[in-house]
């Protein structure tokens, strides 16, 4: 009963390309998200070419390392937690197109921002996870909101949940991007600490290759520790814990040069624009207008368990009678047991003004965050480039 996320599944009702107009009708907020990460992504990727090899290894590593992070957690049935809704454009029935370059928007655009700063190896890569975070939380409230995807409903990692967004997700994130960043410094970096000014082919592909296979390793073995706070599952007491360590390391660790005279990153607008659309999507939209039809959480009868990856206990089927998602069956019919292919309606706002004020916040957090390794480390768009600045930016990729 299970569609792993590189079948094509030609049984099921999935299209490669769906119509734009199609998707505006039924889902309008997830076709302006779609497109706002694709664009992203392509602008991150026009950005990387010009910046420099080190960059260029940023974009292809967050893209590799991302996408397999996402393939095997839907393919291993222990921490199948998430179900992908049908974009404009899918890969697979379970992988849409934009989904990767999700990984590019929270990995590419802090690790490369972050660099700028002349931060050690170590408080460089807990900065970045913790940029990382203010730019997904956002987008996994409205994601969750909107019917983006869908969670499994009673799986105890995703069960800690502030406005529909897991706790664990945004620690996910937090662990993520720390590693990817730390380990794409371990490649970049010399022996005596300074980036490398060139990098070689061999550095390329050493990186590709370090952060693809090491880096969803070295985040389930700081979830794995963490998660121990909140009784063997993440939540609070998990994330806010992870969140202190990294700030303490980001703003107690040494720094090793201060770029000079850096102009203002026109990515750090591109990156602002898609935290906006975020907020449009959450104030000016209804959920309960959205509709998805696709893979969701295979229905059946209420109460059977099974054990998830932390060896504790959850639902196996979604109980289509009394379950606790952000979704309704008050547009279609209910799924019968054993479908997984079926539509789940959108549920209004509990509370509006609160999702609204939070994901505006966080936003606003999102573009100040930017805009200090973007556009506010001591130099200005136009400054003529002295020799002591064109070093630097050679460095910084």
């Amino acid at each position: 009963m299970r569609t792993l996320p590189w079948e094509v599944s030609p049984d099921l009702p999935w299209k490669t390309f769906t119509s734009p107009a199609e998707q505006w009708a039924n889902q309008p907020t997830f076709l302006i998200g779609e497109y706002v990460i694709i664009i992203c992504a392509a602008l991150a990727l026009i950005h990387a070419v010009r910046a420099g090899r080190s960059n260029r290894l940023t974009w292809v590593a967050a893209l590799i390392a991302g996408t397999a992070n996402d393939v095997i957690f839907m393919a291993l049935p222990v921490v199948d937690t998430f179900w992908q809704a049908q974009a404009t454009i899918m890969i697979t029935p379970r992988l849409p197109l934009y989904i990767p370059c999700v990984y590019i928007v929270f990995l590419y655009w802090p690790t490369v921002g972050i660099r700028r700063l002349g931060l050690g190896r170590w408080p460089a890569a807990a900065l970045t996870g913790l940029v990382a975070v203010v730019l997904y939380a956002p987008y996994d409230i409205v994601g969750a909101k909107f019917l983006w995807w869908t969670w499994h409903d009673t799986d105890p990692a995703i069960a800690d949940r502030l406005f529909g967004a897991p706790l664990s997700s945004s620690l996910w994130v937090l662990t993520f991007t720390g590693s990817f960043a730390l380990l794409l410094d371990l490649v970049l970096r010399g022996h005596d600490g300074t980036e490398q000014s060139f990098v070689t082919r061999r550095r390329f592909i050493a990186g590709i290759v370090l952060t693809a296979c090491i880096t969803t390793p070295l985040m389930m073995a700081q979830m794995f520790v963490l998660q121990l706070l909140d009784g063997g599952t993440p939540g609070l007491v998990a994330f806010c814990t992870g969140a202190v360590i990294y700030g303490a390391v980001s703003f107690l660790g040494r720094r090793t040069a201060r770029p000079e005279g850096q102009p203002v990153d026109w990515l750090g607008r591109g990156a602002a624009a898609y935290l906006i659309a975020l907020v449009i999507c959450m104030a000016f939209f209804a959920p309960e207008t959205h509709v998805s039809s696709g893979l969701h959480q295979v229905p059946g009868p209420c109460g059977v368990e099974e054990s998830d990856i932390t060896g504790n206990t959850r639902d196996k089927y979604l109980c289509v009678e009394d379950h606790a998602e952000d979704f309704t069956f008050a547009c279609t019919t209910p799924p019968a047991h054993d479908v997984q292919w079926y539509t789940v309606c959108g549920k209004e706002h509990s509370n509006y003004p609160a999702y609204v004020a939070v994901v505006s916040g966080l936003v606003l957090a999102g573009i100040a965050a930017l805009y200090a390794v973007f556009g506010a480390l001591g130099g200005s768009a136009g400054r003529p480039a002295t020799p002591a600045s064109a070093r630097a930016r050679s460095t910084a990729g």
